[in-house]
């Protein structure tokens, strides 16, 4: 029998609204994992399920101790149980993608750790909660999921916590892998992969979080920035700033300016863009004021990787090496 350890945090997939028609009105955190698995009882013929409450609130309010418990949580189980099948996160959808990736950074283990969540509370009509648990599980439990990596399952897709984002404020299918693609899917049929596995590089593995976490800020790239924001975040001492640029993760003249101008060493920081899909490559005009290119991450996760590089006290140089 599969043995699956469910850690569940709340969020839309726990979620509960004043009837069965509320889809867009509801609180999140409401029902406890134990209520999600009572939900579901196929459940029970796949796999032995233990459930333990890491938190219970929208994710939108998920703090770093609730990222440090999860990792410090799967880390024990992997370490002191060989006979684990994996780890399933019931989570909310607004930070999912940010939680995967962070994992990625962190665990080190070929067993599959798998988030799922929902866009409809489990008080409304055809939830999806429910039936995305139930794939979560599966997925969970299909021995090619293996070295993988981090999985995130919605909407019967499964993705990797590099690629996985949420693009709609509604509707079932709201999330995407942009350019990669889904890594699979799972059904009545059963779980069918893309292509072969291929475990992801796992930077931070060793890595001991604390409780006390740096300050790493996102920049919004727009027409004419104010130009107080970014001097007034230098002089507070952040460690770690992500700008989301204009087109292929563009400055303005306001943000380089300031930046050229500024006294003090500069914190770690990266260029990301704001839309939602492409890379941004390396430019040496950009790296001569610091900046390095994020790649294919997207500003919420390019900030989760310079968090971990401050707690990790990586240089600019330590950086570009890991792109």
């Amino acid at each position: 029998m599969n043995r699956v350890l469910l850690l569940a945090t709340g969020g839309t997939i726990a979620g509960c609204g004043a009837d069965s028609v509320s889809v867009n009105t509801y609180t999140a955190g409401v029902l406890a994992g134990d209520d999600l698995l009572d939900a579901v009882p196929p459940l029970r013929d796949i796999a032995d399920i233990q459930v333990e409450q890491v938190a219970n609130v929208d994710s939108a309010d998920l703090l770093f101790q609730h990222w440090r418990a999860l990792v410090q949580r799967i880390r024990l189980a992997f370490a002191s149980d060989p006979d684990l099948t994996g780890v399933v996160i019931t989570h909310g959808t607004n930070t999912l993608e940010e939680t995967a990736w962070l994992l990625q950074l962190l665990i080190d283990d070929m067993r599959p750790v798998v988030l799922v969540g929902a866009m409809r509370p489990a008080t409304a009509l055809s939830a999806d909660g429910p039936l995305n648990l139930f794939q979560a599980v599966q997925v969970a439990c299909n021995r090619q999921a293996r070295q993988r990596g981090v999985l995130a399952v919605m909407d019967g897709e499964i993705h990797a916590a590099a690629e996985v984002t949420k693009r709609a404020t509604q509707g079932v299918g709201a999330f995407t892998s942009s350019g990669a693609g889904p890594l699979g899917w799972v059904d009545d049929a059963g779980v069918t992969w893309s292509a072969a596995a291929t475990r992801p590089p796992t930077p931070f593995a060793t890595l001991e979080l604390p409780k006390q976490w740096p300050q790493v800020a996102v920049l919004h790239g727009c027409v004419e920035p104010p130009g107080v924001v970014l001097p007034a975040l230098l002089k507070a001492g952040i460690q770690g700033l992500v700008f989301t640029g204009t087109g292929a993760g563009q400055l303005s003249v306001v943000e380089r300016d300031a930046l050229a101008a500024w006294p003090e060493p500069l914190p770690l920081m990266l260029r990301a863009n704001r839309c939602g899909s492409g890379p941004v490559y390396r430019n040496s005009e950009d790296e001569r004021l610091g900046l390095l290119a994020a790649g294919s991450l997207n500003p919420q996760k390019a900030r989760v990787l310079l968090l971990l590089a401050v707690i990790a006290g990586w240089n600019r140089n330590d950086l570009a090496a890991l792109f």
